[in-house]
């Protein structure tokens, strides 16, 4: 029995949270008024809008990020439910539209559904039944909606710049039970110079969106003086082993390789287009010049592994387990190919170790090294009253253990004080966050509706 099984309540709670769903939230160019895009921006408008009508003060920070408040004007301080409503670009392959959410056989599809508007939105519908029921609180509590999670950190840093942080915060946006540990973040682009080749020429070569994510697709055009240059791509079975397909012109050849999407925290669910085309290539293209020496770096450099084997960077720990590494992006030409990476990191590493080992590496190459972006390690001890209020609230909804986890995603606990991920999946269960076909099953949102109104409770009584 869920609280969500009143058919009034869950007709309001699918109908508002469908409305959510069917406005595209992937970022777009900035506009007035829409740090990051219009689509974004309505995003945010609806669900404050929807948080209005269930009778929560609402706030909007410039578009950046909003919240609605459960006031105790008893209270300076406030608890928080730290979500986001900005989703991944929707990629190639969807049976259905990804912004027409639609329930099938107990799965409701859409992009966002499970990363992260589903379980956000449940967070809010916990505080509207608790509100509802009278529960009386001793904090303050917050719903907060990000809007800059998938592809940056400015949403938090505007917060933070204008309001002080919640004293106690969960973020929906992992797994159950608590996630107490997340490995840290670190980016980092490989550069080459492209020298001119007599036989052929490199129009172009693309791959990817986002360096979170693993790259289902990588495409090569390359075009040539002698049609004989052609030969080198007639291996039917290797092709077939690398998932190939190959289209001649007269004096072109577009070549494409096929992976499969997955985030990059779990690089080893997905199938890297874009490493499987530059092994490929080296091995079709034996030839004595600077884009076959440019593929004999990578692959000695990269290659087909995900822990960063061969730059000896694949360290681990026991509290959050091995380091993963992602190359998410690649675009290039005549001139210069970039190579974008993302690296998960053990939480007792030191990343400047990985930088100097990375950058020893890379220096015996034909390769550059420009570091990215960094986001530290975050690890709570298990008697912090964060996670002791939270174990109460998943032990009371799921009837289980709490077993502490660590996780190699990114969320916002990295970024926003006194906060840890909770929910929305459970351990084994499917993950299509950032894939096609996103889904979240319609009982997972009712337990999580279950779980967050129990949470809310103990972190605010």
């Amino acid at each position: 029995m869920y609280l969500l099984d009143n058919i009034k309540l869950e007709d309001e709670f699918f109908n508002d949270l469908f409305r959510i769903l069917k406005i595209n939230t992937v970022k777009s160019e900035k506009q007035d008024a829409a740090p990051f895009g219009s689509g974004i921006k309505s995003g945010l408008e609806c669900i404050l809008d929807i948080c209005k009508s269930y009778g929560f003060n609402t706030t909007n920070l410039d578009n950046y990020i909003g919240y609605a408040e459960y006031k105790n004007e008893d209270s300076e301080d406030y608890v928080g439910v730290l979500g986001h409503i900005d989703v991944v670009p929707v990629g190639a392959g969807w049976d259905t539209d990804p912004f027409s959410p639609v329930i099938k056989e107990g799965k409701l599809y859409a992009r966002g559904a499970v990363d992260d508007k589903g379980p956000l939105f449940a967070s809010l519908y916990a505080l509207k039944l608790l509100k509802d029921s009278d529960i009386k609180l001793s904090k303050n509590v917050r719903i907060i909606f990000g809007t800059n999670e998938e592809s940056g950190t400015e949403d938090i840093d505007y917060y933070l710049e204008r309001e002080k942080p919640p004293v106690l915060c969960f973020t929906p946006d992992a797994y159950f039970p608590i996630v107490t540990s997340e490995k840290g973040i670190l980016t980092f682009e490989l550069t080459h110079k492209v020298s001119p080749s007599e036989k052929y020429k490199l129009e172009y070569i693309k791959g990817g969106k986002k360096s979170n994510i693993v790259p289902d697709i990588c495409e090569v055009k390359i075009s040539f003086k002698d049609k004989s240059f052609l030969n080198n791509f007639n291996n039917e079975d290797l092709n077939k082993v690398y998932n190939i397909e190959t289209l001649e012109n007269e004096d072109s050849i577009l070549i494409k390789s096929f992976g499969k999407s997955a985030h990059a925290s779990t690089p080893e669910e997905g199938d890297n287009a874009v490493c499987k085309m530059m092994e490929y290539l080296y091995k079709v293209l034996n030839f004595n010049d600077d884009f076959t020496v440019f593929l004999k770096d990578f692959n000695n450099l990269i290659g087909r592994g995900y822990n960063g084997e061969n730059l000896e960077i694949n360290f681990e720990d026991e509290e959050s387990g091995k380091l993963t590494m992602n190359l998410g992006i690649v675009n290039g030409d005549f001139e210069e190919i970039r190579m974008r990476f993302n690296v998960r990191y053990p939480v007792t590493i030191d990343f400047k170790e990985i930088v100097k080992k990375v950058e020893e590496k890379v220096n015996l190459s034909t390769l550059n090294f420009i570091m990215g972006n960094h986001n530290y390690p975050l690890h709570f001890q298990k008697d912090h009253n964060l996670i002791k209020s939270l174990k109460k609230a998943y032990e009371e909804t799921f009837k289980k253990e709490v077993k502490l986890l660590a996780s190699g995603g990114g969320t916002y606990a990295k970024l926003m004080p006194n906060t840890v991920a909770f929910g929305p999946l459970n351990e084994g269960d499917p993950d299509l966050a950032h894939q096609k076909n996103e889904y979240i099953e319609i009982n997972q949102l009712k337990e999580c509706v279950e779980a967050y109104a129990r949470a809310i409770y103990e972190l605010a009584k």
